[in-house]
């Protein structure tokens, strides 16, 4: 049943993502663009807006579970490269596919489904931690250090997200008064970012290729899929998380392999094959995966 409950939905609308790729050819461009610039600021602007007061004490350890969780598998994929012998474009694959999780198209409808509007809370502070590594260390992996560090860190400030988190804190923290028209309006919008990232991820995987290199996309999937959960509980362990925002990091960050370091492949001939095999895999085993892990967080 939870299956039936939680997974099922999300993968329908993901298939309808495929169909209307397949069918219509839509311009992707052109949606991703109203999703990523307009739909899921707003999301992420209201759902602060409406957080409780606990978010900002889960603020700072969820920062620091993201670094910890980051680096550990950073270092897990390079020994897994190791053992596999893969070259030095194939282990920035390997590594783009098992670090860089989907909390955002995948993760954030699974903890409404699972958490309701709470979970969703603490869904959106773990969006935004999570896309600064994706929008720094990815496009550091994927040009295999010929962008800078530095000049990949001003990616981030590319990224609408940020600006809505910036904007949402100010607000708060000024406390500045929010006429309630206006506050409906950016809540109506944003909840057009669930299906609409889901509908992105499902175009997205009807353009992917897979060819060949079956062992290090499996093993990607098995690190991503099946250790990661195992990491998150310890790491929440260790930083004394409990409850419900325990529940939403651990779920969050056992999506399978996200898509954007898939167009950093692309851009820098990273083994793009390799990275759209992994997030192809990875997204078609979390239908088990996730059910048991929601099984064993109790939902």
């Amino acid at each position: 049943m939870v299956f039936v409950k939680i997974l099922l939905p999300i993968f329908i609308v993901i298939s309808l993502g495929v169909l209307f790729e397949k069918i219509k050819r839509p311009n992707f461009k052109t949606i991703s663009d109203l999703t990523l610039y307009f739909f899921a600021p707003c999301l992420v602007f209201a759902g602060l807006l409406k957080a409780h007061d606990q978010i900002a004490s889960f603020f700072p350890k969820a920062l620091v579970f993201m670094v910890a969780l980051t680096l550990l598998f950073w270092g897990i994929s390079i020994l897994f490269g190791h053992f596999l012998k893969l070259d030095v474009k194939r282990q920035s694959a390997f590594s783009l596919g098992t670090i860089m999780m989907n909390v955002g198209n995948y993760g954030l409808p699974l903890v409404l489904f699972a958490y309701g509007p709470e979970g969703l809370a603490y869904g959106v502070i773990v969006l935004v931690l999570f896309t600064f590594p994706l929008g720094t260390l990815a496009i550091y992996i994927a040009s295999r250090g010929r962008d800078n560090p530095g000049r990949a860190f001003l990616e981030i400030f590319k990224i609408p997200l940020f600006y809505a988190v910036v904007l949402a804190a100010l607000w708060r923290w000024l406390s500045l008064p929010m006429p309630e028209f206006i506050f409906k309006t950016i809540d109506m919008v944003g909840q057009a970012a669930i299906p609409g990232l889901l509908m992105l991820l499902g175009m997205q995987l009807a353009r992917t290729r897979f060819k060949g290199d079956i062992k290090p996309v499996l093993s990607s999937s098995f690190l991503r899929l099946a250790v990661s959960p195992v990491i998150a509980f310890l790491l929440c362990l260790l930083l004394n998380i409990k409850g419900l925002p325990r529940n939403v990091l651990i779920l969050q960050t056992s999506t399978p392999s996200a898509i954007i370091p898939l167009l950093y492949a692309v851009k820098y001939d990273t083994h793009p094959d390799m990275v759209a095999g992994s997030i192809l895999v990875s997204t078609l085993l979390s239908a088990v995966s996730l059910t048991g892990l929601l099984y064993l967080l109790g939902v």
